[in-house]
């Protein structure tokens, strides 16, 4: 009994710290080609989505708590399982106010990443074809959540969304 207690406080506290970091109120907007295509449904887990298609690239922005470690990720549809990684040409994670890039990996659907000093991301996902784009959903998340939610809860096999 003593175990479900502290379980589920566990549990309580992390979903809790996933409360999102934007601006309340203003829902994050995924984008597509070259930012004039705009999409603001949401999908599960706090995910983005699913993208639309015609376009390669897809990216939103959001704000984070600089020094955070976080990661970017391309979910399936649902939102809330990581998603088939053979259709995804990179991950990119880059400062939107500078364009530096922060961090970029090739055939993967999660990128780890520190939020930088300025707290604003862009979390981009290049397909391989122009038309994966509605098998997928983006989001970010905090790395250390993910640790603590596939450890106290493996059923779910994804992180907690915190933008």
């Amino acid at each position: 009994m003593l175990f479900s207690a502290i379980l589920a406080l566990i549990v309580t506290a992390s979903l809790v710290a996933a409360t999102p970091s934007s601006v309340p109120g203003s829902p994050i907007v995924a984008r597509g080609g070259d930012g004039s295509v705009e999409l603001a449904k949401r999908s599960g887990c706090g995910s983005t989505g699913p993208l639309g298609t015609g376009h390669f690239k897809w990216w939103i922005t959001a704000s984070c708590t600089p020094g955070t470690e976080m990661t970017c990720q391309a979910t399936d549809a649902s939102g809330c399982v990581p998603g088939d990684s053979s259709k995804i040409g990179s991950m990119e994670v880059d400062d939107p106010n500078d364009t530096v890039n922060i961090a970029k990996a090739s055939n993967t659907n999660t990128l780890p990443f520190t939020c930088p000093p300025g707290g604003q991301i862009r979390c981009e996902a290049n397909f391989n074809d122009n038309d994966d784009g509605p098998n997928y959903s983006l989001r970010g998340t905090s790395a250390s959540l993910c640790l603590s939610s596939a450890y106290l809860l493996p059923a779910l096999n994804s992180c907690l969304s915190v933008f």
